[in-house]
């Protein structure tokens, strides 16, 4: 080693073109690395310098990682974290391992603890719960979303609501030519939709000159408190946490001004003996009978927990999915033509002023319209992703091994945009692909189509969520003629709920004065 030394020091330059030689092998290897859609699993920090460098187009990196690193593999591979921090998951948008999953092997399949922990401030609502803490909720989530009174207060609501602030307040702005942020239009309206659904009590937040009401400015710093929590190590979040510092803190002062608000109501409720109840959710929940071990403080709890749950899984993936519905509405102005015919063919309206409303039930024939709302869900799903954890080793459908506790993330966004799935146009916007040669709607598999989800897991809601989607669509494409702002760039912004980095920019023009 010494006379190695001793040679390189005698023939300086030998050592600077060595030094020189290495340097750009090393800055080579790192373009490619770069330019590739695999990443590379450095030693010490695996992959995470490929997801920091592409945190703010994760879902599309996704994608392309799975399409094209691994086609061979079934779109299926492990990703690894750091060494010694936990952050190893396996990644994919295979549908033979969604079904494996998902319904063949449901129960090896459960949300998992580390889950649940990372959404902490649903308690053991249904989203995170597991075996028969979870069979118990949904049986009584299913009997609450079937409930007639609920279904009709919850369609009432949002038919009212659109009629009185919705609709009036984009014809002012019509009326005035004012360009409109429509994501930031539809949180803000359903929040009150979701809001008044479960507790019969209105926050009327739609006026856009005033800052987002304190409820809903706390589920969205929730919303990304998790998102932090996803990107991070969890003994990093943890020890945040344990501290009360950062985003942990932002988290925990978030979950007080919610619980606040529902313990309110809860505590309303007991106070009046529930005597007018309207079928909105809290009404029903109160109703159901609870065990009678239970203590004052658990039935409170239980209650929190539910009524938490269903406005977590509803407020912010409408109004995300009506978002992007109309984005690409207004890039297709031939799918708006089809719809606008379609829905002036039915004849449920009721006219608030000057504005033509829909009612919930009036639109089911409408199959065009929710093919394009279905089509939005295929290539921009509100939840991008859903993850399960492995109850016990297992080998999935191509051969690969999991080990017990290993982490499954089913990237959603990739699989709406797999060829091999959805066909060569699978980039392309073609609602006609939902409808059949019947004039039915096409049936997808679950595992194929995950946007509600698959398996005894499949969302509840949908039909409901449907329904209000349709009536919200229908109402504003009869009335308006939408156009996109030039130059405005829309994009997806990498979160649990697929939101717009930009949001949407759109000026309006009622619709007989658009022709």
């Amino acid at each position: 080693m010494g006379s190695l030394w001793n040679f390189l020091l005698s023939y300086p330059e030998i050592f600077l073109a060595t030094i020189c030689f290495l340097c750009i092998s090393l800055l080579r290897l790192i373009r490619r690395c770069q330019e590739s859609a695999i990443p590379v699993n450095w030693p010490v920090v695996g992959m995470l310098p490929f997801l920091l460098r592409n945190r703010y187009h994760i879902h599309d990196k996704a994608a392309d990682f799975l399409h094209e690193g691994f086609p061979e593999a079934g779109w299926n591979s492990m990703v690894f974290g750091p060494w010694f921090l936990n952050m190893n998951f396996f990644v994919t948008c295979d549908p033979a391992t969604a079904n494996h999953c998902l319904n063949a092997n449901f129960k090896k399949y459960p949300k998992g603890n580390d889950f649940a922990e990372m959404l902490d401030f649903l308690g053991g609502a249904i989203l995170v719960s597991d075996f028969e803490s979870w069979e118990y909720q949904r049986h009584m989530v299913m009997v609450t979303l079937g409930a007639r009174a609920f279904r009709s207060f919850a369609m009432s609501t949002i038919t009212r609501k659109a009629g009185t602030t919705l609709l009036p307040y984009l014809d002012d702005m019509a009326k005035l030519g004012s360009e409109v942020e429509l994501e930031g239009v539809f949180m803000r309206f359903f929040l009150d939709v979701t809001y008044t659904s479960a507790f019969a009590t209105d926050l009327d937040s739609l006026s856009m000159s005033r800052p987002i009401h304190a409820f809903g400015q706390a589920t969205k710093e929730v919303e990304e408190g998790v998102l932090f929590r996803h990107m991070m190590p969890p003994t990093f979040w943890k020890f945040l946490r344990m501290l009360n510092v950062g985003s942990e803190k932002k988290m925990a002062n978030a979950r007080v001004v919610i619980d606040g608000f529902i313990y309110e109501e809860i505590a309303k409720r007991k106070t009046e003996g529930n005597k007018e109840s309207q079928g909105d959710i809290l009404s029903l929940v109160m109703k159901w009978p609870m065990d009678p071990s239970m203590s004052e403080k658990q039935m409170t709890l239980f209650r929190r927990d539910t009524v938490m749950a269903f406005i977590f899984a509803t407020k912010d993936l409408v109004a995300v999915t009506l978002t992007w519905f109309f984005y690409m509405i207004c890039k297709h102005p031939h799918v708006e033509a089809r719809i606008l015919e379609e829905v002036k063919a039915e004849q449920s309206t009721t006219l608030l002023g000057n504005l033509s409303v829909f009612e919930g039930d009036s639109l089911r024939p409408a199959i065009y319209l929710q093919a394009a709302l279905l089509e939005t869900l295929r290539l921009f799903p509100a939840a991008p992703f859903e993850e399960v954890e492995a109850f016990a080793d297992d080998v999935l459908p191509n051969g690969a091994r999991i080990s017990k506790g290993t982490r499954i993330v089913f990237s959603i966004y990739a699989m709406g945009r797999a060829e091999g799935i959805w066909g060569k146009d699978c980039l392309e916007f073609r609602p006609e692909r939902w409808v059949s040669e019947s004039g039915g709607l096409c049936h997808v598999p679950g595992y194929k189509f995950l946007a509600f989800n698959s398996g005894p897991r499949s969302c509840l809601g949908k039909d409901l969520a449907f329904r209000n989607m349709k009536m919200v669509a229908a109402s504003i494409i009869c009335n308006f003629k939408m156009e996109l702002v030039e130059g405005h760039a829309v994009m997806p912004q990498s979160s649990i709920v697929l939101h717009t980095r930009n949001g949407v920019m759109v000026r309006l023009k009622r619709r007989e004065a658009a022709a």
